[in-house]
């Protein structure tokens, strides 16, 4: 089990099982074919519905929008845990 925190305070766990997954394999291939549609499939199977919807609310602003960037720099430091697979705290 990884377990991190990004440097915005969203505390994240991300099972075993979940590095382990052909799907979310398919999923990164493709973004990095450039197919940045599979980010939000990926982000789901990395870290399951719940904590991902928990994701958009800590990134939701004030006018009730998702901003992309605060997405993709959140979901980036997860990414980079995932890949050095190491916990992060902050």
């Amino acid at each position: 089990m990884l377990t991190g925190k990004t440097t915005t305070g969203f505390e994240f766990t991300i099972e075993d099982s979940a590095l382990d997954d052909w799907e979310l394999l398919e999923a990164l291939a493709d973004i990095d074919d450039g197919k940045t549609q599979k980010i939000g499939t990926a982000v789901k199977l990395l870290l399951g519905k719940e904590q991902a919807d928990a994701l958009k609310d800590h990134c939701r602003n004030d006018e009730g929008r998702v901003p992309a960037s605060a997405m993709m720099a959140e979901v980036g430091e997860i990414f980079t845990a995932m890949r050095e697979n190491k916990t992060i705290k902050n």
